[in-house]
């Protein structure tokens, strides 16, 4: 079936900035006196914040500040970004750039806040290449479940099986997988194990790859 409707997971995906993240809570972790195992941080990405914050508390107390945590991290993320600018995957413009003058609509499933999530896709200036941001306070159940990627679907007005999802992480995967959709992986930080293996429709190293596919289909 022809691929109408790209949808893509943002931090991993689009953005370099899961490293980034990574360096924040390690950052947090410090300064909040506690220690996270790095298998413990890979398994926060593509969770919501509300399943994170569960997490938290389950490891260290109901007591923890968890907002205080979670504002020492952003701000730690926000001070690299502002630095540094957003760091944009390989391939993504060209991949967005083909889909538009292909009439593929693009979109955007991201745990993350609406607030950042926008703030990072317009400072990237790839802003007008997206018809929809759906952000992980807008679904029910966040990734390993499939809403997210079904509400962008249901924005673009366009069915599961007619659009390509593109994810990194374990929990987005699995997420993709149960959604209908072509599930495209993509690994960054994460070596992808037998389940997302198993997950996958189709993996890549890079958006150059998926770009490829789309071209030879």
């Amino acid at each position: 079936m022809k691929i109408k409707g790209l949808i893509f997971d943002m931090d991993g995906t689009m953005f370099a900035t899961e490293a980034i993240s990574v360096r924040a809570m390690q950052y947090a972790s410090k300064k909040h006196h506690i220690q996270l195992t790095m298998d413990t941080i890979y398994g926060f990405m593509g969770l919501p914040r509300r399943e994170i914050q569960k997490q938290f508390y389950e490891l260290f107390g109901s007591n923890f500040d968890f907002d205080a945590y979670l504002t020492d991290k952003i701000e730690f993320q926000n001070r690299e970004i502002e630095e540094n600018g957003v760091p944009v995957k390989p391939g993504l413009p060209e991949l967005l750039q083909y889909a538009q003058k292909q009439h593929i609509a693009c979109g955007v499933a991201t745990s993350t806040s609406r607030l950042r999530a926008e703030d990072l896709i317009v400072r990237s200036g790839l802003a007008e290449y997206f018809s929809a941001v759906t952000c992980g306070d807008e679904v029910e159940h966040g990734k390993p479940a499939p809403d997210i990627f079904l509400q962008t679907a249901k924005k673009l007005e366009i069915m599961p099986n007619q659009c390509m999802g593109i994810e990194d992480s374990r929990n987005g995967i699995m997420a993709l997988s149960r959604s209908g959709m072509l599930a495209v992986l993509v690994p960054d930080l994460i070596s992808p194990d037998a389940q997302m293996h198993s997950a996958a429709d189709l993996e890549f190293q890079n958006l150059f790859g998926v770009l490829d596919y789309l071209q030879n289909i």
